[in-house]
């Protein structure tokens, strides 16, 4: 590149010299002989020279700013502006560089946005997205892909998605989804995170090979949800046909003669209430699951004292912890412990922890029931000295 300028300089240089002493020299020479002739001519030739060089160089260094600013511009500074200086032409080249890098920054600032804002909306997405380039690598990886599959996503970027992704069923539905150029859907069970998701495999158009677009949205949650409704109605219909059962044999006593009997026949219808009171009391459950699961159960929020409804239930299970041998205390504030809520669904929570620990809790243990002030609101606590329950029904307790 100086070569070229070089020589650009010393051609541009004996083109106005030639020019500028044949224009001055003939008439000088037209007019005047000898000596005079001999002395003007060769001094005008070198004034011109001198001038002209002088021009060619001014006009050379512009060029060679602009070339310096483009360099520059190539390394990303942005900012770099040339001046404007020697002839026309080099003065409205550097105008159009400084427009052209004007035009160039506003656009990379405009795309800089952009990116800004497609991370933030990545990095705030509840579903996972990864997107493969058409070689096979990771370029984008956002946080809730990075926690469903147990990756770092600044880790797993620019490396192989087989690779980095240890999972056989990803992998085919990648596969599928590149081998038919069409999306693909699959329901997958994640083995290292045991998570479940809805992974969507998208070709992107534009290239051969093509890059994939996928998309993992959390099912866990979901399938927690049926697998506990499941479990839930099999084990109602379990407890419902005790009661029927027993209903059925007391009516059939009946039928055979106990009526005949004035004290078993109002034993038996006795028992028979109190087993319809438990299968109605299942079936208010079940009712009462789906009015919550469809939104429509209302809730009378009121002020409650959970130190005196703690210590009203306390006393109703204190018979039965002494029948079956257990010992049952409080630890209540001798204040109210005051909160916000629906007192018979506050009630009903109590009553199930103190009926299960006192379910499992073996003659000589012991139940206890704390209501003490936590990080701005009231704690409930019952503790019992039972077995606990077993590590993989531990998930199911909400």
């Amino acid at each position: 590149m100086m070569g070229i300028f070089r020589s650009l300089q010393w051609r541009i240089g004996l083109a106005y010299a030639v020019l500028v002493c044949a224009a001055v020299a003939t008439p000088a020479l037209a007019g005047n002989t000898g000596l005079a002739a001999a002395v003007v001519a060769p001094a005008a030739s070198l004034a011109c020279i001198g001038l002209a060089f002088l021009l060619v160089r001014r006009t050379v260094r512009s060029i060679r700013g602009v070339t310096e600013g483009a360099r520059r511009l190539g390394r990303g500074d942005l900012e770099h502006r040339v001046e404007s200086s020697g002839t026309d032409e080099s003065r409205e080249l550097a105008s159009a560089f400084n427009s052209m890098a004007g035009a160039l920054r506003e656009t990379v600032r405009g795309f800089s946005d952009e990116g800004g804002k497609l991370s933030a909306v990545l990095d705030t997405m509840a579903d996972g997205v990864v997107l493969v380039r058409p070689e096979g690598r990771i370029e984008v990886m956002n946080g809730a892909a990075g926690a469903l599959l147990e990756l770092k996503p600044e880790g797993a970027r620019d490396r192989p998605f087989m690779e980095v992704v240890r999972d056989h069923d990803l992998r085919l539905l990648m596969t599928r989804a590149l081998e038919s150029r069409q999306r693909e859907r699959d329901e997958v069970e994640l083995l290292s995170s045991r998570r479940f998701v809805s992974a969507i495999a998208t070709p992107l158009a534009g290239g051969e090979p093509a890059g994939v677009l996928l998309t993992l949205h959390d099912l866990t949650r979901q399938r927690q949800v049926e697998t506990t409704r499941r479990e839930f109605v099999s084990n109602v219909s379990h407890e419902l046909r005790t009661p029927l059962s027993s209903v059925k044999a007391l009516s059939e006593s009946l039928e055979s003669g106990a009526l005949e009997d004035p004290d078993t026949a109002r034993d038996f219808v006795r028992r028979i209430h109190g087993e319809a009171d438990r299968m109605s009391a299942l079936v208010e459950d079940l009712l009462e699951l789906s009015r919550l699961e469809s939104g429509q159960a209302p809730l009378e929020i009121e002020t409650v004292d959970l130190a005196a409804l703690a210590r009203g239930e306390i006393e109703a299970f204190r018979l039965r912890a002494e029948g079956a041998g257990a010992v049952l205390q409080a630890r209540l504030p001798e204040t109210p412990a005051l909160v916000r809520g629906e007192r018979d669904k506050l009630r009903q929570v109590l009553v199930n922890l103190l009926d299960n620990a006192l379910k499992f809790t073996p003659s000589g243990g012991t139940v206890t029931v704390w209501v003490r002030a936590a990080s701005g609101g009231v704690e409930v606590a019952v503790q019992d000295t039972g077995a606990g329950i077993p590590a993989e029904h531990l998930p199911h307790v909400f």
